[in-house]
């Protein structure tokens, strides 16, 4: 009995794979798409801190007379804001003086931060554009009235330590590498994107937090007056107009 059971043990195995049937498994793809588009931006962009330049935490600068600055533009490439410049009160003097600019200070805060411009890109083409600033006359008095020296006469802001910085990992716009002083009527170039570069929210500030002093000074923004100019006991003030512009694209 044991020798005819294992005899049968293959004749039970082979029985069982030749009535054994293999069911074929069909495979079939299918693509769909994914589609998203973008059109140039528009809308206000907010100034951001120069320190850091992120524009989902937009900050309010505070003029010197604690007023709010003006809203900057709405299109798709805009100034968005530019330090207002506050050299102080000081003694009148018949020597050569240089006054050093307080920093910029903000609404309902206490933190100081270099002074700055800031410049928002938000074309999509990255075909650069260029910023300028002129000082549009010689300082001058603000009171009405009869004025013996009305205009303080060869007075020269100086801007130093460029420093061009974004929250973007976009190519850097070009600042100067040396110090400008600005000559009144004369446009000074203060940034250059080239093509491919400047896409996004861009701040240029004049130096660095660390450059700060203590009383609340940036010493990368200064006014120099000569002595031998004389001055009446008033306040002066000029305007300085900055201009943003596109690259030619020829």
């Amino acid at each position: 009995m044991k020798t005819k059971t294992l005899l049968s043990l293959p004749l039970i195995l082979m029985v069982l794979g030749l009535t054994t049937h293999t069911e074929a498994v069909t495979h079939q793809t299918y693509d769909s798409k994914g589609i998203v588009g973008f059109n140039a931006g528009s809308g206000q962009q907010l100034p951001v801190d120069p320190n850091r330049p992120d524009p989902t935490f937009p900050v309010t600068p505070q003029n010197p007379d604690g007023s709010v600055p003006s809203p900057g533009g709405n299109s798709a490439l805009t100034i968005d804001f530019a330090s207002s410049l506050d050299f102080g009160s000081h003694a009148i003097s018949n020597q050569d003086q240089t006054y050093t600019a307080k920093a910029q200070a903000y609404v309902n805060a206490t933190n100081l931060t270099p002074n700055y411009v800031q410049v928002t890109d938000r074309r999509g083409t990255f075909s650069g554009w260029v910023l300028k600033v002129v000082e549009l006359s010689q300082f001058t008095q603000v009171a009405t009235g009869p004025q013996q020296y009305p205009v303080l006469t060869g007075a020269a802001i100086s801007l130093s330590n460029h420093t061009p910085v974004s929250h973007t990992r976009q190519a850097a716009p070009q600042a100067p590498t040396t110090a400008q002083t600005l000559i009144p009527g004369v446009e000074s170039q203060i940034a250059l994107a080239t093509s491919g570069a400047g896409a996004g929210t861009w701040v240029i500030r004049w130096g660095d937090q660390i450059n700060l002093t203590s009383d609340g000074l940036s010493p990368d923004v200064t006014l120099f007056v000569p002595g031998a100019t004389p001055k009446d006991a008033a306040a002066y003030q000029t305007t300085l107009k900055w201009i943003l512009a596109e690259l030619p694209t020829n």
